[in-house]
This record gives C-alpha cells, sequence and structure tokens, in this order.
C-alpha cells in the first residue's frame, strides 16, 4: 500500500504594503515610478511621490506615459491616494520638508 502525503501549502503572508504610508523617491520616472505603482497596486494607502519635477518620463509609446506618476495612482486606485512633493533628496532641509508633509497628510509614515 502507497501512502501519499501532502505538505500543506504555507499560510500567505500578511500583505505588507496594505494601509502603509510611504515615500518613493525618483518616482517621475524609471525605477522609483515603477515602485510607487507597485506599492500603489498592493494596497498603499497614501504613495508620496517625490521627485525634482511631476512630470512623468515614462515609457514612450505606453498610453499613461505622460501622466504624471501621482495623477495616474489617483486615477487607478482613487483619489487621495497619492500626492507629489518636489523634493532634491540632496537638501536635507527639503528631506525633511518631505518626511512632514508626508505625516501631515498621511498621519505617519511607514516606509
Amino acid at each position: 500500500m502507497s501512502t501519499t502525503t501532502t505538505t500543506p501549502s504555507p499560510a500567505p503572508l500578511p500583505p505588507r504594503l496594505h494601509d502603509k504610508v510611504a515615500i518613493i523617491t525618483g518616482s517621475s520616472s524609471g525605477l522609483g515610478r515603477a515602485i510607487a505603482l507597485a506599492y500603489a497596486a498592493h494596497g498603499t494607502r497614501l504613495v508620496v511621490c517625490a521627485d525634482l519635477r511631476p512630470d512623468a518620463r515614462g515609457a514612450f509609446g505606453v498610453d499613461s506615459a505622460t501622466t504624471p506618476t501621482h495623477e495616474l495612482i489617483c486615477q487607478r486606485y482613487g483619489d487621495a491616494r497619492a500626492i507629489f512633493v518636489r523634493t532634491d533628496v540632496t537638501v536635507g532641509e527639503q528631506v525633511r520638508a518631505l518626511v512632514g508633509e508626508a505625516v501631515r497628510v498621511g498621519g505617519r509614515l511607514d516606509v
């Protein structure tokens, strides 16, 4: 008689980004934009998009390529799910202001 054993599936991981407030630097293009969009897709309550300018510099040929990241997140996932804060991360005072704005709007900062 052959006995087949099965390994139980591991319990699903809790949604790590659900209801979090996150700052994403360099969010207007490239990896920063992709990360901001991924965070929003995974349930982040507020994505604070930080960059030198809000205008998108995304992939060519994509309908949403020219839509600023924070606007695209709000269109896809709901109003007030993202904001843009102009920030030069090499300037300490601007980084402090960025964190302050994230806490003011989101109530806290998680990521």
